[in-house]
């Protein structure tokens, strides 16, 4: 990663750390002792001016006053390509340093103060046409950013001087890494800024700033702060482009209030680029937010343009627990160096993916946000915004998280959700939503498996995501062409046992489903329905599948479907022979299933008036009795089922369909066979000899008043 002074190096750049110096007043403190070294170390780095124009010693004190720091460099991730420039200008014009002191290469300061900081950033292209800080300052094609800073103060302050490394000919890994570890030679017991302002414009198209009120960091020590408080952080911006011939601008507004971190610790971060070693891998302990709003504005634009104005708000929130680790420094620095070979294709994907792994592992114990809003008008309603409902508004009253990492999530919760769309037109709450225990590969893996999906099915899977638990409860919908709302009072599917990511058990529940009953649509259904009294259709449902790897067992059981005052299902199924292999390769199932078999199963139905009032509303159209009209229609299917129709097990389901069909209380079909039946055997009896069926399966049918 070459970096290269804008001054001329060697020699020269000597000369000047030497004239520079000799330009200091004679008088010698600690305090100007520091700063001369950091004046000397600017100046051998192409410096254009790194001094002050006083240093006023009382005993008790120290004044530096104007102390400016000015100069430019260049760097390049690629010789062959045109170098970015960078300028830079540092002024203090005043700072006072009490209780100073010096122990060898150790500086002490009781108290630090500045009045005010001015800094100056400039960033540019093709260096050969700039030649001086003025001339980048002077040019319209500089990405600049003007910042200024008042009422610094720090105590306790201390700092380790280290000769820093002198850049002259390209920064080398090495040199950077010590650069880092400069980072954690100071430590302080409080500082603060009253406020700070940053102004950045970009080429006219962008203009911004950036903000903080009353900044209050506490206890510094070995790259590790322990509290960072700000009252306000703000940040604005206006962007504008021509699209279409439009001239379209852009206004953003962002404020967060009461922002802090705790126990901030840069040290993990120098160990991923290999400046020194991190005791802990634990990046930030906490970081939290009293509230946030955020505003975005777009003018000039067409009326079918996504937005006219949205706005976002949220209250307090919190993570914890930020941790890196893992990460490897010098295939970091390789990746770097790879960017120089301008990489193609495969090669490139390739170089991409290193980058990745270089990177290591991060996580976030436990993340919340509450009181979320958004809102936003299209370009329309935004021009009578005061006036007009958001054309989609939507709130949340907690969202919190818990367990982040690169390829896993423990828990991700929504509470209190509402959203409306076009006023009122259409609205929808939800009490919670949740999705938990979700693991999925990483982003090497999954474009891996994609590149040869189509070839390699089974590799393919191992692109999918697995997922613990979908649960949502409390839903309702409404809108204008819904008479009432749709609600949902629980859906629940758990899934668990994971083969890759096919879960061999899986549950589901559905806790009232309900909706009006005309949605339907069917004419004989909503007359049934009618005839019933149910104006609104409720239904639940709950069924568990799980497989036993001992036994080879797939089970459906407890499959329960129930529509309230209408009818009720119960199911359990037994099969036998699935082999793991159905999970590892389920593109190849169909080959697998062909040799499972067939262990048992229990199908009921029970308090079902929808079935006696449904053949009442066919009887009434035939014009026959019900009881007639179910006899005929059952006695006709068993004229229908050949051979099967002659055994005693088909007479007792018919007899039993017909007393359950005039009172439909309960019906059961049991299927157990005294040993296991191959699927094939079944599926070639039902085509060759469907009369051996019922003793093999040891069927039976029971019907209950």
């Amino acid at each position: 990663m070459p970096f290269q002074n804008f001054k001329r190096q060697g020699f020269f750049a000597v000369s000047i750390t030497v004239l520079g110096l000799s330009a200091q007043p004679a008088l010698s403190s600690p305090a100007s002792d520091l700063l001369d070294k950091y004046n000397a170390w600017f100046l051998a780095n192409g410096a254009e001016k790194a001094s002050y124009a006083q240093a006023v010693d009382d005993g008790s004190k120290t004044e530096i006053l104007d102390h400016t720091i000015e100069g430019m460099f260049t760097f390049s991730f690629d010789e062959d390509k045109p170098k970015a420039g960078v300028y830079y200008i540092i002024n203090t014009p005043k700072a006072v340093y009490e209780g100073s002191s010096r122990d060898g290469e150790t500086f002490s300061f009781d108290t630090v103060t500045t009045d005010k900081v001015n800094i100056e950033l400039g960033f540019f292209d093709k260096t050969e046409n700039v030649n001086s800080v003025a001339e980048a300052q002077a040019s319209n094609d500089v990405f600049k950013v003007t910042s200024s800073a008042t009422g610094y103060v720090v105590s306790g302050y201390t700092e380790n001087w280290i000769n820093l490394p002198v850049l002259a000919d390209g920064i080398t890994a090495d040199e950077f890494q010590q650069l880092l570890v400069a980072a954690t030679r100071i430590s302080y017991d409080h500082s603060s800024i009253a406020e700070a302002a940053a102004d950045f414009v970009v080429a006219d198209a962008v203009t911004g700033t950036y903000s903080i009120k009353n900044g209050v960091f506490s206890e510094a020590k070995d790259g590790v702060i322990a509290l960072n408080t700000f009252e306000k952080v703000a940040y604005s911006s206006t962007t504008s482009v021509v699209t279409d011939g439009r001239d379209v601008s852009t206004i953003s507004e962002t404020v967060y209030n009461d922002f802090k971190i705790k126990n901030q610790d840069l040290r993990p971060l120098l160990a991923l680029l290999g400046a020194g070693d991190a005791p802990s891998d634990l990046l930030v302990g906490e970081y939290s937010v009293g509230s946030f709003t955020s505003s975005m504005k777009t003018e000039g634009g067409p009326a079918s343009a996504p937005f006219g104005v949205m706005e976002s708000s949220a209250g307090a929130s919190v993570t914890k627990d930020v941790r890196m680790s893992g990460g490897d420094a010098g295939k970091l620095w390789q990746a770097f160096n790879n960017l120089k070979s301008k990489p193609e294709g495969e090669e490139a994907v390739e170089q991409f993916f290193g980058l990745l792994d270089a990177l290591g592992s991060f996580s976030i114990a436990y993340s919340d946000v509450n009181d979320m809003a958004v809102k936003v008008w299209d370009p329309i309603r935004a021009r009578m915004k005061d006036t007009k409902a958001p054309s989609f508004e939507a709130t949340i009253k907690h969202v919190s998280m818990t367990d982040l990492t690169n390829n896993s999530l423990g828990q991700m919760k929504f509470e209190g959700l509402h959203g409306a769309v076009e006023g009122d037109d259409a609205v929808f709450d939800l009490d919670t939503f949740e999705l938990a225990n979700l693991a999925w590969p990483s982003l090497r893996t999954i474009v891996e498996s994609s590149l040869v999906a189509e070839a390699d099915p089974e590799a393919a899977m191992k692109a999918i995501p697995t997922i613990g638990r979908i649960s949502a409860a409390g839903l309702n919908i409404q809108a204008d062409d819904l008479p009432t709302p749709v609600s949902l009072d629980e859906l629940t599917i758990e899934m668990g046992n994971h083969i890759g990511p096919i879960p061999t058990s899986l549950s589901e529940v559905i806790g009232g489903l309900s909706f009006d009953a005309v949605l339907l649509q069917e004419p004989m259904v909503l007359g049934v329905l009618d005839r019933l009294g149910i104006e609104r259709v409720n239904l639940t449902q709950d069924f568990k599948i799980a497989w036993d790897e001992s036994t080879e067992d797939l089970t459906l059981e407890k499959f329960e479907f129930e529509l309230e005052n209408g009818l009720k299902l119960r199911a359990d199924i037994q099969l036998g022979g699935i082999p793991r292999s159905l999970f590892e390769k389920p593109h190849e199932a169909e080959a697998v299933i062909a040799l499972a078999t067939f262990k048992g199963a229990q199908i009921e139905v029970l308090d079902s008036p929808l079935i006696r009032e449904l053949l009442a509303a066919q009887a009434e159209q035939a014009g026959v009795p019900a009881e007639m009209l179910a006899s005929m229609m059952i006695d006709g299917s068993l004229q229908q089922a050949g051979p099967l129709a002659e055994t005693e097990f088909a007479l007792e389901l018919a007899n039993a369909a017909k007393k359950f069909a005039g009172k439909p209380t309960n019906i059961r079909v049991t299927l157990a066979p005294q040993s296991a039946v191959p699927l094939m055997q079944l599926g070639g009896l039902a085509a060759l000899a469907p009369q051996q069926l019922p003793e093999l399966l040891g069927a039976t049918v029971t019907y209950t008043e």
